[in-house]
């Protein structure tokens, strides 16, 4: 894509849910800013009314100090609920985060609102006209918006859905047959069909697929799986999980491994899709797009109620975590557009 040119506000918050892939709500979003240009983009999730200003603005500033060229921050902040003209909603935390980037620095450079009616600067004073409610189609019809567009962006990310199981009777005897027992060899056999998928350039077939999803059955294969997505095998499983300790990601490789167990998923009879779900869910938290996840989570749960890692990773998101990989710039997954 060529290089596209920011001329106002407008421009930069038509820009953010190209960035992203999604439209956000109830998030604060970050662009940090070097020598005119952006930078890296962050959402969090908005703080909660009990979260402490001070820690919510040294979190998000750790998170925005991997990038070492920023020079300063802008932020969006979006809500479901409609303010007037001269409110300031998450005052505390907005000041304590202009404190924290201050200090780091990387100051803020400007914020906006953008609420479901309309968008407004949040920082200004009441003596100029800036902070008059803007109409949202000012964004949409923005001509950073528009050429994104026309290069082929599309940041409209249906719900995750997946189809009923119509497999044959007997398939769920038939996973449970294959699950590996937990030796080494049935674990390195796992191993090898799985990365085999991964590098082939067909969809497995029926057999391979049952053996797969019988493989995300067993809880240390399973992480072993995953370990094999992104790394060579010498992460720990805790860097794996959180996407610290230096992972790098072949994107391609993620890509075609989400491929691979959105058809295992289909593949699967109920009771037996929550692993898959949570795995895609983690991608989406890897590409830092934790609202994705969060979908996800919530359907490996509705699947196989208490499914631990699922339950785990829904509290780093709602905690706010961001996966290291998704901090650092030279790691961060890129959009494809």
């Amino acid at each position: 894509m060529k290089e596209l040119r920011v001329s106002g506000p407008a421009d930069i918050l038509g820009f953010i849910p190209h960035a992203l892939g999604f439209a956000p709500v109830r998030s604060f979003v970050f662009i940090t800013v070097s020598r005119g240009r952006l930078g890296a983009t962050l959402r969090v999730d908005a703080p909660a009314p009990a979260t402490a200003p001070l820690d919510y603005a040294q979190r998000v500033t750790s998170y925005l100090a991997a990038d070492e060229n920023a020079t300063g921050v802008l932020l969006a902040v979006y809500t479901d609920t409609e303010t007037a003209t001269n409110d300031r909603p998450f005052h505390a935390h907005v000041e304590a985060i202009i404190g924290e980037l201050e200090l780091a620095g990387m100051p803020l450079r400007d914020a906006w609102i953008i609420t479901p009616a309309h968008w407004r600067n949040l920082l200004c004073d009441g003596d100029c006209g800036e902070c008059e409610p803007q109409p949202l189609a000012t964004i949409t019809d923005s001509l950073l918006n528009a050429a994104m567009v026309f290069e082929g962006s599309n940041y409209q990310t249906p719900a995750p859905e997946f189809a009923p199981f119509t497999g044959a009777p007997g398939t769920e005897a038939r996973i449970l047959a294959a699950v590996p027992s937990g030796t080494m060899q049935s674990i390195a056999a796992a191993r090898a069909l799985w990365c085999l998928a991964l590098e082939g350039s067909e969809s497995p077939d029926e057999a391979t697929a049952l053996k797969l999803v019988a493989t995300f059955q067993h809880v240390f294969v399973r992480d072993m799986l995953a370990c094999d997505i992104v790394s060579d095998g010498t992460a720990s499983p805790g860097d794996v999980i959180l996407g610290t300790g230096g992972i790098a990601p072949d994107w391609n490789r993620v890509a075609k491994a989400e491929k691979i167990m959105r058809e295992l998923v289909e593949a699967a009879p109920v009771g037996y899709r929550a692993p898959l779900q949570t795995l895609i869910g983690w991608i989406h938290f890897y590409r830092g797009t934790a609202s994705a996840a969060t979908q996800y989570y919530e359907l490996a749960l509705e699947d196989t109620p208490r499914y631990r890692l699922a339950e785990l990773l829904s509290e780093v998101a709602r905690r706010g975590a961001v996966a290291g990989v998704a901090q650092n710039p030279a790691t961060a997954y890129r959009r494809k557009r």
